[in-house]
């Protein structure tokens, strides 16, 4: 393919896509999609974007495939060769990226990123030589195979509420659903028919009457030993800190109360106090309790952390705890608004049984990410969740957010989703997967 060829090649494709971005983007997606029409400026101008790369993805993607399968060519001289179908598959290739630029340039404010801006540059550089100088064909065309994963990318953040920002839930749900997870919320007044209003009523047997001690034993993960005690220091703290712990024994799991007591070379005094949170107990009518900042300094020390004087601060200690109430905070409200749901079936809401942290077992989700280039979270947990009387389990990846929102101490973007180990899972994430393609 002669020079002037492919150069017609990338115009044509230049001009495909910037019809496609300014006119018939809008209109197909208004077509199949209701909500787009409810979508601010910016919002538009990001989905706009993303069905031209998408539809430049599928292209270039199938007609890559068709090349290493079919086309002898590619394959005859794979460093210098003059395959005319590689090249017109590049020039389309160079048309959107040149398209694509010069969108990003003039609609900054949407779509603007500096990364685009580095590799559509050194894209189109390495393209030239491909397209002027005959150069690595075959590697050209198995590169754009990549571009399949586009659509898989877009899709995901496809409806603005899904698109993580700095310290947003990845796992906001449809507003209807919002609407219902009211009645699923703990935290609101609860329906007069609900058990906890009616201890001999049937029905959701987590918010029953407090469970004995003889009951709580017979369960298979007793509550953890410092959430029996843990109101003492809600309470007062001060107080309850100067009791003896040296025989307070739990029988329900032989475990001591927690570790209150200043760790050998503590540089400063750290409180003892303890924060309620809005996460109810299964098997009581209290809420779990979030560990002081001693407990917390206590917890790193067993886990080999030393202190060092430019580590950390009793202020920093102080934002550190604030920070960790915020996350589980945000991590119940995002399993609450799954968990409506099945507000029909559990109307007076879950209560969180256990919970445990995965930090080294990346989910098959984060690992998929992490392969189209995003980031890996620095934090996972699973939390098993009392849905009256059945157990759900759901997977909790934390992303850095960047900087902390000082007035909320938040700063962690969370992927919260119940995990694929049951076919309600399953199905409650192809609704929400369909929700986000249609609204």
């Amino acid at each position: 393919m002669a020079s002037l060829d492919w150069l017609l090649v990338a115009i044509a494709s230049f001009t495909v896509f910037q019809i496609m971005f300014h006119y018939l983007s809008a209109r197909i997606s208004v077509f199949f999609c209701k909500g787009y029409r409810t979508l601010t400026d910016i919002q538009k101008t990001e989905w706009n974007s993303r069905v031209v790369s998408t539809f430049h993805a599928l292209v270039v993607g199938l007609l890559c495939l068709y090349l290493l399968w079919f086309d002898d060519a590619v394959n005859a001289d794979p460093i210098w060769g003059e395959p005319t179908l590689v090249k017109l598959n590049v020039g389309l290739t160079a048309g959107y990226l040149i398209s694509d630029f010069l969108l990003i340039l003039w609609y900054w404010e949407a779509i603007g990123d500096i990364y685009f801006i580095i590799h559509h540059s050194t894209a189109l550089y390495a393209y030239y030589y491909v397209l002027g100088q005959g150069l690595l064909p075959y590697f050209a065309n198995f590169r754009l195979v990549a571009e399949f994963s586009t659509p898989f990318v877009n899709q995901r953040y496809s409806r603005p509420e899904f698109i993580p920002r700095m310290g947003v839930s990845t796992s906001t749900l449809p507003n209807s659903v919002q609407t219902a997870s009211a009645t699923a919320t703990p935290q609101a007044t609860s329906p007069s028919e609900c058990p906890m209003h009616q201890a001999k009523k049937e029905g959701c047997p987590m918010h029953q009457a407090t469970a004995t001690a003889a009951s709580v034993e017979n369960v298979s993960y007793p509550v953890p030993a410092h959430q029996e005690r843990a109101y003492e220091y809600v309470e007062c703290p001060m107080k309850a800190a100067d009791r003896s712990q040296t025989d307070d024994i739990d029988p329900s799991n032989m475990m001591p109360p927690a570790n209150q007591e200043p760790s050998p070379n503590q540089p400063y005094p750290l409180s003892k106090a303890r924060d309620e949170s809005s996460i109810p107990r299964t098997f009581s009518d209290k809420h779990w309790v979030y560990p002081s900042e001693q407990m917390f300094w206590n917890a790193m020390i067993r886990k080999g952390w030393r202190w060092q004087n430019e580590d950390i601060t009793a202020n920093d200690m102080s934002n550190i705890i604030k920070i960790h109430n915020q996350n589980n905070e945000q991590a119940w409200h995002e399993i609450l608004k799954w968990e409506a749901l099945h507000a029909k079936e559990c109307p007076c809401g879950p209560s969180l049984l256990r919970f445990g942290g995965k930090a080294k077992e990346y989910s098959p989700r984060a690992r998929l990410r992490s392969l189209m280039g995003y980031e890996l979270p620095f934090d996972r947990h699973d939390w098993i969740v009392n849905r009256c009387g059945r157990e759900v389990r759901y997977v909790i990846d934390y992303y850095d957010g960047g900087e902390v929102d000082k007035s909320t101490y938040q700063f962690t973007a969370l992927d919260v989703r119940p995990a694929l180990d049951s076919f309600s899972a399953v199905w409650d994430r192809m609704k929400v997967a369909w929700w986000r393609w249609t609204s």
